[in-house]
């Protein structure tokens, strides 16, 4: 059985760590089939938002004559940006209560937002980071993007600031790109797959996604969040 114990991440930077993509897989479906129902409820909450964020924004956009070319404001975006990335982490959190073996409620989904600055700050900084990487010939938008995957599990698990974060997933990264490289390729692949099942496939692909990350992570750094035996 995998060891959840947090790990000295000094250590795992200076030993490195064995990647198994084969394994982060096996172990993310197996953590969304014991919490298919509250995963599967979560995304049709989580979905219902974006487009109800969306269709308010092309309203306002038309009653305004002020739109964009998509038809909404442009604050629709900003106010997306601002609840999906505390919402995302739900997932992650979901994910890790469930490879700790303990029991998850819809509560968890919003727990994200107890983050919320450093989230927020986080991912904003890395995606601007990203786009200014990839307008530089494409690969290094490619490298940075791949490198702070690891933020959010970071802010919620370690509770580091979005800074700490964003400079610990990229070392943390780094030890083995290729093999982070190859597990985003795959699980851009399984939620495109989702799309292509008739869109109902993202109730699946899109948990499985987090879940997948989650036990990627729980594998390098151990698990903090939740665990009573560790203390911040």
């Amino acid at each position: 059985m995998q060891n959840n114990k947090p790990k000295n991440l000094s250590q795992v930077l200076v030993e490195g760590y064995v990647f198994q993509l084969e394994d982060y897989i096996k172990q993310g479906w197996q953590v969304f089939q014991k919490n298919s129902a509250l995963f599967i409820t979560s995304t049709f909450f989580y979905l219902v938002v974006i487009l109800t964020i969306t269709i308010v924004d092309i309203i306002l956009g038309r009653l305004s004559d002020n739109s964009n070319e998509w038809g909404g404001t442009g604050l629709g975006s900003m106010l997306q940006f601002l609840i999906i990335t505390p919402l995302e982490v739900g997932f992650y959190l979901i994910a890790i209560q469930g490879l700790q073996q303990q029991s998850s409620s819809f509560n968890d989904f919003f727990k994200g937002f107890d983050y919320f600055v450093q989230l927020v700050a986080g991912s904003l900084i890395s995606t601007i980071f990203t786009i200014v990487g990839l307008f530089l010939c494409i690969l290094p938008g490619i490298y940075i993007g791949v490198s702070y995957v690891l933020v959010p599990l970071l802010i919620v698990d370690r509770r580091l600031n979005f800074w700490e974060a964003m400079e610990t997933s990229r070392q943390l990264v780094s030890r083995n790109w290729f093999g982070w490289f190859l597990l985003s390729i795959m699980i851009f692949g399984i939620n495109l797959l989702g799309i292509l099942a008739c869109g109902l496939g993202v109730f699946v692909s899109l948990p499985l996604t987090y879940a997948i990350w989650t036990a990627a992570y729980r594998n390098i750094a151990g698990l903090k969040y939740g665990n009573v035996q560790d203390s911040y």
